[in-house]
Formats: C-alpha cells, sequence, structure tokens
C-alpha cells in the first residue's frame, strides 16, 4: 500500500508541475562536467559512512542491552533515548519538511501549478500512516477484548448505574481533554508489546525512504561535495543514536532468535546510505542532481519522510511518552534531564541543518 501511495504522489507532483520549457536552457539546471568528479572521495564515503551510520544505531542498542544491570548504563541510556526523540524531531522539521520546500521551489523544476505541493503530501503521508495506525490498533484491541458487541460497540452493564467516580470513564466532557487515560491508573506501553514494535518500525521505514535519497544525491553530487560530506557523517551519526534509542528500549521475547530482528533493523539503516551512495556513484553520469525528474522524485520522498516522522515524532515520542506515559508522573530530575537531553538533540541536529 505505501508503494502505491509513493506511485500517487509521484503523480501529483508531475501533474502539478507547470510543463514549461523556460527552465531547460538555465545554466544552473545542466549536470556538472565529469572533471568536477571526485571518484575516489565518493568511494571512501561508502565505507566512512557505513561506519558512523552503524557506530551510531549499534551503540545505543548495546547500552539498552547492558542497562538493566548497571547503573550508569541505565541513566545514560535514559538520556540518549531522549537525545534521539530531539534528533527524530529536528529531523521531521528542519531536514525532510525544509528540503522538501527547498525541492520543489527550484527552478528547473519550472513553476508549480500547485504551490504547496511539498506540505500536502507530508499531510497526506501522516493521514495515510494514521489510519494505518488507527485501525490497525482497533483490530488489535478486538482481538483481546471480549467485550464487544456483533456491531463493533462495547457491550453495557445496564445493572450497574452510571456514576461518576474517580476511576470511572463517564466524567464531564471538557474534563481531561488531552488525556485518554482520564483519572484511571496510568499504564505504560509495554516494549515487548507489538505495539512498540510497529511504532519503531514505522519511525524506521521514515528514515530509510530520507537516507536512501541522501545517499543517491550524495554518490551523484560534484560541486560542494566535501562540505555536504562532512556534514551527512555527523547527521548519519546522530540520526543512528536516535533510531537506535528506540530499537534498544524494545524487549524481543517469543519465538526463538527474534531478537536477531533487531540486529536486521540495525543493519538496514547501517547499510541503506551507503546503498544509496554507491547508486549515485554507478549513475552519476546520467544523473542530474538539477534534473526534473530527479528534482520530482527526491521532494516527493522527502515529503513522505517527513509525514512520517512528524506523526513519529509528535504522536508516539512527544504525546505518548509524555502526556500519557511514563513521563508524566515521573521525578523533577528526570523530566529535567530528559528535557536537556530533549532540546541539545534538537539543536545539535538542527545545526547539522545548515549543510545538509
Amino acid at each position: 500500500m505505501l508503494q502505491a501511495y509513493i506511485f500517487l504522489a509521484y503523480t501529483i507532483t508531475v501533474v502539478a508541475a507547470d510543463y514549461t520549457d523556460s527552465s531547460a536552457d538555465l545554466d544552473s539546471c545542466i549536470s556538472s562536467s565529469p572533471e568536477t568528479y571526485n571518484l575516489p572521495l565518493h568511494v571512501a564515503s561508502v565505507f566512512i559512512l557505513l561506519v558512523a551510520s552503524g557506530f551510531g544505531v549499534v551503540l545505543p542498542v548495546v547500552m539498552g542491552s547492558v542497562s538493566s544491570g548497571n547503573a550508569f548504563f541505565h541513566k545514560a541510556f535514559f538520556v540518549l533515548k531522549y537525545f534521539g526523540t530531539g534528533i527524530i524531531i529536528s529531523l521531521a522539521f528542519c531536514h525532510l519538511l525544509q528540503d522538501s520546500f527547498e525541492t520543489f521551489s527550484n527552478e528547473c523544476i519550472g513553476e508549480m501549478a500547485y504551490e504547496p505541493t511539498a506540505p500536502a503530501i507530508a499531510m497526506g503521508s501522516m493521514l495515510l500512516i494514521w489510519l494505518v495506525d488507527y485501525f490497525g490498533a482497533r483490530w488489535a484491541a478486538r482481538r483481546k477484548s471480549p467485550d464487544v458487541v456483533p456491531d463493533g460497540s462495547a457491550k453495557i452493564d445496564t445493572q450497574t448505574p452510571l456514576e461518576s467516580s474517580p476511576n470511572s470513564d463517564t466524567k464531564p466532557i471538557f474534563q481531561d481533554l488531552c488525556c485518554e487515560t482520564g483519572c484511571r491508573p496510568l499504564q505504560d506501553l509495554d516494549p515487548a508489546s507489538q505495539r512498540a514494535h510497529w511504532d519503531v518500525q514505522l519511525l524506521e521505514g521514515g528514515i530509510v525512504f530520507h537516507s536512501i535519497m541522501i545517499g543517491v544525491a550524495l554518490g551523484a553530487q560534484s560541486d560542494g561535495f566535501s562540505v555536504t560530506f562532512a556534514a551527512l557523517v555527523f547527521h548519519q551519526l546522530f540520526e543512528g543514536l536516535g533510531l537506535g534509542a528506540r530499537i534498544g528500549a524494545l524487549v524481543w521475547v517469543g519465538k526463538k532468535g527474534a531478537s536477531v530482528t533487531k540486529w536486521v533493523m540495525c543493519g538496514a539503516y547501517t547499510i541503506i546510505t551507503p546503498v544509496g551512495i554507491a547508486i549515485g556513484i554507478g549513475a552519476h553520469e546520467s544523473f542530474n542532481e538539477n534534473g526534473r525528474a530527479e528534482l520530482l522524485a527526491i521532494g516527493t520522498l522527502n515529503s513522505i519522510s517527513a509525514g512520517i516522522l512528524l506523526y513519529s515524532a509528535l504522536c508516539q515520542l512527544l504525546y505518548a511518552e509524555w502526556v500519557v506515559g511514563d513521563m508524566r508522573n515521573t521525578s523533577n530530575a528526570r523530566v529535567a534531564s530528559a528535557l536537556t537531553a530533549l532540546g541539545l538533540g534538537i539543536f545539535a541536529m538542527s545545526l547539522i541543518g545548515k549543510w545538509t
């Protein structure tokens, strides 16, 4: 279904773009000459980014594995987890969304018939993921709950009078609007649950879409390669820390060898950008980073990734963990350390956005 959505979004961007040839003669839209392409440095970037990505995503997973038996690692992992949250928030706003705006504003595409194409695709991506998440949650809840009648509504006990009590679901309509738990005891999200694993897989999906495109663009880039490459080393390192912290927080139980999945997820993130660079190197003679088709493809995938990460960052990381999750009733010291780590993550990734 996601592949079909990508195809639909790309088709919309092609239709939305005004097909005029006025930009075809612009010198800035012509691909760089092969003489400016530094092949040895591009090949070296494959291995350097492989190491940076792998170190970033594996470190939090290893720390999460040993944190339960070591107080220092437990505290370090806690800080790293919320540092990663800040990274993901900044990645969605200051990298993906900004890049998609700039791409669709590129003069080499031409004038867009529908100017807010980038936010429209991001909005559609976010709504699609929300619908998948919503109906998936409904399906999972119906499988677990026996108190469901054939039409899908919950059974009502007619013998018990409806009274307002601290633990009752019947409360004033304007009471506690932002919190679904109301006055009931707070229940943390089980890190071993299928829902928790789905949330992290969704987060990785948005990151992977972004990573493959920046890899292809870097592999084909000629002018300004060194600055972009240096910034992307830190970009991949911090992004890996953010994703790895979420993978490391999961509990892997059930079938024998189920924990192998976490290493598969780490491996997917580790290799995806180097693979993209290798593709860009192989296609650099025919790949025009300012070509109309290339810009439309990159802008579309960046917008889709932005929508996915915006949903994950705001709903699953901020709201679910802070407003209704375990951070709501934790100590002030833990809140202060988590907020500090969150702010540092946002600052670090936003700063890198100046050069990427």
